[in-house]
């Protein structure tokens, strides 16, 4: 097992990261790799830094300086069985080394992931591949555009749907942003696209219904993620769900759920099957195949067959849609997933760390609020009753998660080093990783509670 150590050795990942800097803008090829964390401050060419990974395996990941972690962070969310979990890997290896990679030609084996999704989320009648999130969630606001025939989308603060220009409004504003004013993410994108987005807060109704009511004839599309995935896993209001989706069929908007997250983690059908409330689309990627580049986009029939070839048809292309390796890590993944044992041990694992967690700050007195689910969670050190929109985070105070974060590193649990992104955990972790993760987190909590550190936090050891 792992043991504790006193210091955190990460020189070789400085070293790697400036070398990165010559080669790759920023040094990393998604900014979320960045991590702009004291831990990482250090001597150097750059202000932060990241970690970087040698391999992976089970629930545990080790990293170029040969630290071994029991990885919570898995990728953002997709390892859901574990890394390099052996029943999909062997039948991905069986599909490269027998039957090839990519065709460009429709195979029988999407026909049955296809099926086995409507079997396994609600809402899906019918079924579309795509191969990320970002990609998902530009189809399905295409979708509803053309099927509506009208331009704008609502979407909400603190809510992330990938990449691409219609969404990167408000996903990290400043707080207390005004009310449906889109707050622009990132140069390069038009300004006139913000003509065609609306943004409101997460989880108040009178507003949205105000909102809706005034702009309904340009609304195609009010896009949700069903809990924050990227904001520390607050969930939806009571009957909020449900209040969406009754909106937008009184106004003739569409809804969308982004389960890119919540999809196949929280229950096998998602976050709709989790609330019982179905939408009319919904974008999935991340659990589905367990890590493989994979994505899709579900809906309603009358909806998906807007998709399709010819005049007022909304067009659906790309070379690596639905290739045969992709598919049979998701149909392998989904397969598994569908047996109930996955989600009761998700389930019993996430519970029984949230509670050893709750304990340990009460007996520090530490003022810490769990949200989230048992599957994704997040601790937030706060005194507030009530975390139900981006803007309660504000009052978060991010030192002590920082501080945590850097014990429990030392202690080889990682955990990311935003307090915004959530905590997983897999069916590959065991009962002997949760006995010391909770000794991890016991400790971890008590040591930050009660340290004065001479900086933010110590410094980083050098070679």
């Amino acid at each position: 097992m792992i043991k504790t150590k006193n210091r955190l050795r990460l020189s070789r990942s400085c070293e790697l990261y400036t070398r990165a800097l010559k080669y790759t803008p920023s040094g990393v090829n998604s900014n979320a790799r960045l991590w702009r964390n004291p831990v990482f401050c250090y001597t150097g060419p750059a202000a932060a830094a990241a970690i970087f990974i040698k391999k992976a395996y089970g629930s545990h990941i080790w990293d170029a300086d040969g630290n071994e972690y029991i990885d919570y962070r898995l990728a953002y969310g997709p390892v859901i069985l574990g890394h390099s979990y052996p029943k999909v890997e062997r039948k991905v290896c069986k599909q490269i080394s027998k039957r090839g990679t990519i065709y460009g030609f429709n195979t029988e084996l999407e026909l049955e992931t296809a099926e086995r999704i409507t079997k396994m989320v609600p809402c899906a009648e019918t079924v579309k591949f795509a191969n990320s999130g970002t990609e998902a969630t530009l189809h399905a606001i295409q979708l509803a555009r053309g099927h509506t025939h009208r331009n704008v989308i609502l979407k909400f603060e603190g809510h992330y749907h990938g990449w691409h220009d219609y969404v990167q409004f408000s996903t990290h504003p400043p707080y207390l942003t005004p009310e449906n004013k889109p707050f622009v993410q990132t140069a390069g994108i038009p300004k006139d696209i913000r003509k065609l987005i609306l943004v409101e807060k997460w989880n108040e109704f009178y507003q949205l219904e105000r909102t809706v009511k005034q702009h309904y004839k340009d609304i195609a599309a009010i896009i949700t993620e069903p809990i924050m995935g990227n904001a520390g896993a607050i969930t939806p209001r009571p009957g909020y769900l449900k209040f969406l989706r009754e909106l937008c069929d009184k106004y003739g908007i569409l809804l969308i759920f982004d389960e890119v997250k919540t999809g196949f983690r929280v229950a096998a059908g998602g976050a709709q099957e989790l609330y019982k409330v179905k939408p009319h689309i919904a974008t999935f990627a991340k659990a589905m195949a367990n890590g493989h580049p994979i994505a899709a986009i579900a809906g309603e029939r009358e909806v998906m067959d807007t998709f399709g070839v010819g005049a007022g048809k909304v067009s659906y292309m790309g070379t690596y849609n639905a290739n045969p390796l992709s598919l049979t890590a998701a149909n392998e993944t989904l397969k598994i997933l569908s047996e109930k044992s996955v989600f009761r041990h998700l389930n019993t694992y996430g519970k029984k760390m949230i509670t050893s967690i709750k304990k340990s700050t009460e007996e520090n007195d530490i003022p810490v609020k769990i949200l989230g689910v048992p599957e994704m969670f997040q601790l937030l050190y706060t005194k507030k009753e009530e975390i139900n929109d981006y803007d309660d985070l504000k009052t978060e105070i991010t030192d002590f998660y920082v501080k945590v974060q850097y014990e429990l590193l030392k202690r080889g649990i990682m955990i990311d080093s935003d307090n915004q992104e959530v905590i997983y955990s897999s069916y590959s972790h065991t009962n002997k990783d949760l006995e010391y993760t909770m000794r991890a987190f016991k400790d971890a909590i008590s040591i930050a509670s009660k340290t004065e550190y001479k900086t933010v936090l110590p410094h980083v050891e050098q070679d």
